[in-house]
């Protein structure tokens, strides 16, 4: 879920979807980087589009993103290949719903990688680089002490130590989190165990929820 303002391909555009939904909806995102044979390819490379890769004919979305058949988004953006899930409503269950619908997106990509190593005979690998936690932000008491940019500074404070510890990488050196208009995205290191990112999903969905009832978004 990428601001099409200053990012292109994203399957949450808000120029094209300007006001915030009527409802909060959360959308996750995993980037990962492609290795032929060992030696890492940029994707834009190897195959061009998505649509060279997967073999399912898929529908062209706004900017270089398809819509996979699961109902999210694939696209290479630079240097990556990106998978991005629905939007989904926030409400009991949606961080389940988001964690399985990623990873069905991954498990669907690494066959259609396989398929095409295989017909191409080379090696293929998937590296995990970084996941992407989304969560719309309400206008409806927006105001100078609670916007988008004060939310996002606050929970730079709040989410790093424990998303750390949830996410489970050793290597893992930061966490951020970035402001868009209607949403605010918690970017961290890629996690590679589903209940892991279950975990992550929910605590950040949890702090994201109790914050956004604050009245003031300020450090003190």
């Amino acid at each position: 879920m990428k601001d099409l303002g200053t990012e292109r391909g994203r399957f949450y555009h808000e120029r094209a979807v300007v006001a915030t939904p009527p409802r909060a909806v959360i959308g996750l995102e995993a980037e990962f980087n492609l290795l032929v044979n060992g030696h890492r390819r940029r994707p834009e490379k190897v195959f061009g589009d998505p649509s060279r890769l997967v073999r399912r004919r898929m529908i062209p979305r706004t900017g270089k993103s398809f819509q996979l058949p699961a109902g999210g988004a694939i696209y290479f953006d630079t240097g990556v290949i990106e998978v991005a899930t629905p939007i989904i409503e926030l409400e009991p269950g949606c961080c389940y719903r988001a964690t399985r619908l990623l990873w069905e997106q991954i498990r669907y990509l690494r066959k259609e990688l396989d398929h095409w190593a295989r017909r191409n005979r080379c090696q293929c690998r998937l590296q995990g680089f970084s996941a992407h936690y989304n969560f719309s932000f309400p206008n409806a008491r927006k105001s100078k002490l609670r916007n988008a940019t004060k939310l996002a500074y606050l929970l730079a404070h709040i989410l790093p130590v424990p998303v750390l510890l949830l996410a489970s990488n050793r290597q893992s050196s930061a966490v951020g989190v970035r402001p868009r208009r209607t949403r605010v995205e918690v970017t961290a290191d890629f996690t590679p165990d589903p209940a892991l990112m279950l975990a992550t999903c929910a605590f950040i969905a949890g702090v994201v929820q109790s914050v956004l009832r604050w009245d003031d978004f300020g450090l003190r």
